[in-house]
């Protein structure tokens, strides 16, 4: 399975926020670079929940991406892979996932209509150590991949003026990786200066990921025994 949480990180998100230095809010979009990537990592590393939206390519496959998590581990929404899809499913950091037939024939090769007559319509506990899917459930986990800092860094930045981004006012600002391409950051300009689109065009992983919903409670309910199965009951 790919790792999408990567994917996504791989997008630029992790090179471009680990400036130092901090902005005072005022003013936004004129503040110093550093100073605007430093208060965008401050205000996204305190988010408790966020939808992410969008599609990405890594490692010649396409990953579609919408879905809403929380930093207790809660999550829901889709993932499409390899022209199949899959519901995701997080409640109190166990994650379960619900594949479509397309799904499993792109992913689970000869193994394929094994796996589908056992599964049924039931979800498939996704294991604690599998963290493809379920660091996808955990907007900590999600962000720390995002946010880490990086001391061999050779990144740069600059601004790329201000965009209207659904309607809110951004700063965009490029991330120029000497080995990775550019990528594309949009902060908004009023508080909290979250970022709020996020699109590379060039290197390994490229695409374009929306946030959104940031902070807004959602439902999750854990599925009924009965309507789950562990992998290893798959016989495959």
């Amino acid at each position: 399975m790919a790792r999408i949480a990567q994917a996504v990180a791989g997008l630029g998100a992790a090179a471009l926020l680990t400036a130092c230095g901090g902005g005072d809010g005022g003013g936004f979009a004129d503040d110093p670079v550093d100073d605007i990537v430093a208060t965008a990592k401050s205000d996204m590393g305190k988010l408790e929940a966020v939808k992410v939206s969008g599609a990405v390519s890594s490692d010649g496959q396409e990953i579609e991406i919408d879905l809403q998590a929380s930093s207790e581990g809660d999550c829901t929404g889709t993932l499409g892979i390899a022209g199949g899809s899959t519901e995701l499913l997080g409640v109190d950091g166990s994650t379960w996932m619900r594949p479509d037939e397309a799904f499993w024939r792109a992913t689970a090769g000869e193994t394929a209509d094994q796996i589908i007559s056992a599964v049924g319509d039931k979800w498939v506990v996704v294991p604690a150590e599998d963290d493809s899917f379920s660091s996808f459930c955990d907007v900590d986990e999600l962000l720390d991949q995002m946010l880490k800092d990086d001391e061999d860094d050779k990144s740069t930045y600059s601004k790329a003026g201000t965009e209207d981004v659904d309607g809110d006012e951004t700063v965009a600002i490029d991330n120029e990786d000497p080995e990775d391409g550019t990528s594309t950051a949009y902060i908004l300009v009023d508080e909290p200066h979250y970022i709020v689109k996020l699109e590379k065009t060039e290197g390994e992983d490229t695409g374009e990921v929306t946030f959104s919903e940031f902070d807004e409670e959602f439902d999750v309910e854990a599925p009924g025994e009965d309507e789950v199965i562990e992998f290893d009951q798959l016989g495959a």
